[in-house]
């Protein structure tokens, strides 16, 4: 699963078929999709700032190890050093310390809910940077995924109340951090390859992390049982190294606002657990939702499969 996402350097490879990189993205939300059920599972034992600092420490280590596989580090400038610190705390750290908090505070339908806006702040800061123009079929396409989207998880279900409001307004800063690394973070893994750039930023992730997460995992670990454990290697090696190889390498060939809208199949991808874990069928709704989500894709990417995005500013 992760071959194709560690073997393909951008300074020495072709462009790969579109096919290939739209095939990654889905994989990407079916992971990411995952977190928000076995996340769920895994907090009731690990606190989230523990279950942070392991996706992080442990998702530091893998991605070292793969990057070192294919060859030395790059190196980097002071002035990049600097600029993926302030990505790492973006997409990686802050990140992941948020969502998972906001999480622990707030309803799954809420988190569902707010999670659609990360295509919604990628485009906003792309289009305000410059790094994409404002396009009918992006607008349209943006419009119908998250109709979708948001028809599929009920957004009438959406619950705002003083025992939510921490969790909501967590899960939404997580959701604006995250866009401006989308966006931002793409220069740099055009110019270094993903395996080098993503290994220090969750290098560097784990660092911010340790004093927050160290003393919730250390008390939690005596606590710790089989199904727990295999969560939480679950949750390092699939929603964490996986997912954001996956994207890196996406954010490589396509523009940030392709890799953001298919955030928007993540309720398709938890109708399908639901459909294997608890033999729910699909309803009428979640078909409906399906289609406005497919077609939202099909209009934002449709112009990125005729030619290759500019590279990064």
């Amino acid at each position: 699963m992760l071959a194709p996402f560690v073997t393909i350097s951008p300074r020495d490879a072709r462009a790969p078929r579109p096919a290939a990189v739209h095939g990654a993205l889905v994989l990407v939300q079916l992971a990411f999709a995952s977190l928000a059920v076995f996340g769920k599972i895994a907090m009731r034992t690990v606190p989230p700032p523990g279950l942070a600092l392991a996706r992080m420490g442990g998702g530091a280590l893998v991605f070292l190890v793969l990057a070192r596989a294919r060859g030395t580090a790059p190196r980097l400038t002071r002035a990049e050093l600097l600029r993926l610190a302030v990505y790492s705390l973006l997409g990686v750290s802050g990140n992941q310390l948020l969502f998972l908090e906001g999480l622990s505070r707030t309803t799954a339908t809420n988190a569902s809910v707010l999670v659609a806006t990360i295509p919604i702040f990628t485009v906003l800061v792309s289009l305000g940077l410059g790094r994409e123009q404002a396009r009918p079929a992006l607008v349209l396409g943006i419009a119908l995924a998250l109709g979708g989207a948001l028809w599929i998880v009920g957004v009438e279900a959406f619950h705002l109340g003083p025992e939510t409001v921490l969790g909501d307004a967590l899960i939404l800063l997580n959701c604006a951090m995250y866009a401006l690394y989308l966006v931002l973070v793409r220069d740099l893994v055009t110019r270094h390859g993903a395996s080098w750039i993503i290994a220090l930023a969750f290098a560097m992730g784990a660092a911010v992390a340790l004093p927050f997460g160290a003393g919730p995992l250390a008390h939690a670990l005596p606590e710790l049982d089989a199904e727990t454990t295999a969560l939480v290697v679950y949750i390092v090696l699939v929603p964490t190294v996986a997912a954001y190889l996956a994207n890196a390498w996406a954010l490589c060939f396509a523009r940030p606002s392709v890799v953001a809208i298919y955030i928007y199949l993540q309720p398709l991808a938890a109708g399908a657990l639901a459909a294997w874990l608890l033999h729910e069928r699909p309803n009428e709704r979640a078909l409906a939702g399906a289609l406005a989500i497919f077609a939202g894709i099909a209009l934002v990417t449709e112009p990125w499969a005729r030619r290759r995005p500019p590279a990064a500013k």
